[in-house]
């Protein structure tokens, strides 16, 4: 008999996993571990794969996941392998949630006496994961876009945008996660993102010439900037004023001097807070900057603001 043909009577499988008879029972009862089979006198008989599932039962349930969605998690996998691997993912995600939690009771502890600060930023590393973030960002740009965002363009955007905890973040990065999350959850912010959006998303907007024009714009960027151009110089301006030509276009605006006053007081109004949300990336990612293509057109936009 191989490992893989192991058969466990249901006190062995308790014994094995460390788990009591009666909530294995619960667990079969609820249709999330059928036994493999079942003897002559109709007790129930399990496999390598059941104590498998088990094991993977009772991480999703001390991680909070209910007997629902436990239940389509299951239904979704089959081999012993695909359950193996599904296992280690949570037992990754676990271990670097409490090395979070570790680095931020190690940043209270550099103090004799911890502040309420320091609980705030344990209470952030205790309620907030990566993955809660990328799913507050994914309803922040859908408030804000609907339905009008382009779903190549949009996970792109998230992928560049989405904040993410490194697994040993120090106090600062901490502070930059909270912020961001209120940021993303901030009802006040999310109805001006809005606001500007419709502006802009028209029903003349065209969202593939919009991106077009700002991949031209980007590469036009890093050709200044290896080239030492300041964005302040007259190369800057003329990128700037490139920029606002080629949005005009998309938006199906005369690319005239009453549009470019329009496009330059919106960035105006907004500069301050698409900054400060690249400035708190910038820190998650522990960069002393926002990423030099961005910082770089903004600043060339601001000087023909100036």
């Amino acid at each position: 008999m191989t490992p893989t043909d192991q058969r466990y009577t249901i006190g062995e499988l308790a014994r094995l996993c460390g788990v009591p008879v009666r909530r294995i029972r619960f667990y079969s009862d609820k249709g999330l571990l059928p036994p493999a089979t079942r003897t002559m006198a109709n007790y129930r008989v399990y496999s390598n794969a059941d104590a498998a599932r088990l094991d993977l039962i009772q991480a999703l349930r001390a991680m909070g996941t209910s007997l629902a969605a436990i239940g389509g998690i299951l239904a979704r996998q089959g081999s012993l392998a695909e359950l193996l691997q599904l296992r280690l993912s949570a037992l990754e995600a676990e271990i670097a949630g409490k090395r979070r939690i570790a680095a931020t009771l190690r940043a209270a502890l550099r103090h004799p006496e911890p502040t309420a600060e320091d609980l705030r930023r344990l209470w952030t590393m205790t309620s907030l994961s990566n993955a809660d973030m990328r799913n507050l960002t994914g309803r922040f740009y859908d408030k804000v876009t609907g339905d009008r965002m382009n779903p190549d363009w949009r996970q792109k955007a998230l992928e560049a945008g989405t904040p993410e905890l490194p697994d040993d973040p120090t106090p600062e990065q901490i502070d930059a996660f909270a912020a961001l999350r209120a940021m993303l959850s901030d009802e006040t912010v999310i109805a001006q993102a809005k606001a500007d959006a419709e502006l802009m998303w028209t029903r003349d907007f065209d969202p593939a010439a919009y991106h077009a024009a700002a991949e031209r714009i980007f590469a036009e960027v890093r050709k200044a900037i290896a080239a030492g151009e300041a964005p302040g110089s007259e190369a800057g301006r003329v990128i700037a004023r490139d920029w606002l030509d080629a949005s005009g276009r998309a938006m199906k605006r005369e690319p005239d001097d009453s549009f470019r006053a329009w496009h330059l007081d919106q960035y105006r109004r907004h500069h301050d807070r698409s900054l400060r949300y690249q400035q708190l990336l910038a820190t998650l990612r522990g960069e002393d900057a926002p990423g030099r293509e961005w910082w770089w057109i903004n600043e060339a936009m601001t000087a023909l603001v100036l």
